[in-house]
């Protein structure tokens, strides 16, 4: 029977990362101890290396590593197109993973990036993430190795790498300006999980957009769902019954469920209601608050490839906000 890292893990008593780093040659913080308990162990159960190469040639192709939630949601797919194509003008291929937003698979993919010898990782972390799970702790472990990390989208807490995420509290605030400026009077806020970053992060700014302009509105118009359209529906129906004439949605699937719940009802989308959506792709009159994911994909690669290539180099961990597009 072939020989795995996370069976060399198990008799070493480390982590499959830490097997993965001192087969594959990296430098690491692992003790000189424990690296010699690991080498003399693969020798024993005999492992084979898994390694890649050029065609012809000896060199290891340079890899990154992607993990999304899921790419139903156009943003992430989107994300992943922007990062392949770029990472590819870099000299880079990229292998990516959907973890069903779901937290504990999401670690188990992230491990078996690692084993397969990826040089970083990019992670959008599942909106189902708590604190102290085993992901936190799996993503702290790459990160006291050596893996160059880059979070994207969604902070994580007790984690400080590179960040790119979208101008959050930016896109909030104008999305209350302009509900209230198009003459909405009750603004009801449908948002994804309370726990989430950019979730705090839209509230955040819709709150300070309220209170810039003098607005109000009530703390039981906030709904608060999962990413899903009928998620977004049931928003839509619980804020309209209370009286909301004007609502911020702040994820695209919901705002599928919410504007299909409205056409449902006669409302004519723009007038007797307004709506401000992130990166909705609908032809819909409504306000429109879009993500620069060309650029956050950007960022994101070439922060990866700098600590790559120039391991030397001391960099603090970094926070990159990307100003969203605002159109009516």
């Amino acid at each position: 029977m072939k020989v795995k890292a996370k069976d060399i893990a198990k008799a070493a008593g480390v982590s499959t990362t830490a097997v993965s780093l001192v087969l594959n040659g990296k430098d690491s913080r692992i003790s000189e101890a424990t690296k010699e308990k690991i080498l003399r162990i693969s020798r024993e159960m005999a492992f084979q290396s898994e390694i890649t190469v050029q065609p012809g040639g000896s060199q290891r192709v340079k890899t990154l590593g992607l993990v999304l939630p899921d790419l139903k949601d156009p943003v992430f797919y989107k994300l992943l197109i922007y990062i392949q194509e770029y990472a590819f003008q870099k000299g880079y291929m990229v292998f990516f993973c959907a973890c069903g937003d779901d937290a504990e698979r999401c670690c188990t993919i992230v491990e078996g990036l690692v084993v397969k010898n990826v040089d970083g990782l990019a992670v959008v972390a599942p909106s189902t993430l708590e604190k102290d799970d085993s992901l936190t702790k799996t993503l702290h472990t790459i990160q006291d190795n050596g893996v160059p990390l880059v979070l994207l989208d969604r902070a994580v807490y007790s984690i400080f790498s590179d960040f790119v995420t979208t101008d959050n509290k930016y896109g909030g605030r104008a999305a209350a300006e302009k509900l209230v400026q198009a003459g909405a009077k009750q603004i009801g806020c449908i948002l994804g999980p309370a726990q989430v970053y950019t979730t705090k992060k839209r509230y955040q700014g819709f709150q300070e957009g309220v209170a810039l302009i003098k607005a109000h509105y009530r703390e039981q118009d906030v709904f608060h769902g999962s990413f899903t359209e009928e998620s977004g529906r049931t928003a839509f129906e619980t804020l309209y019954a209370q009286g909301c004439d004007g609502f911020f949605v702040e994820n695209d699937m919901m705002a599928k469920g919410v504007l299909a719940a409205a056409k449902e009802k006669g409302i004519h989308i723009g007038e007797n209601c307004k709506f401000a959506v992130y990166d909705y792709e609908g032809t819909e009159n409504v306000i429109s608050v879009r993500q620069n994911l060309s650029l956050m994909a950007e960022k994101a690669v070439d922060r990866l490839i700098e600590r790559i290539e120039e391991p030397e180099k001391l960099m603090p961990a970094g926070n990159f906000y990307i100003t969203p597009l605002v159109e009516n």
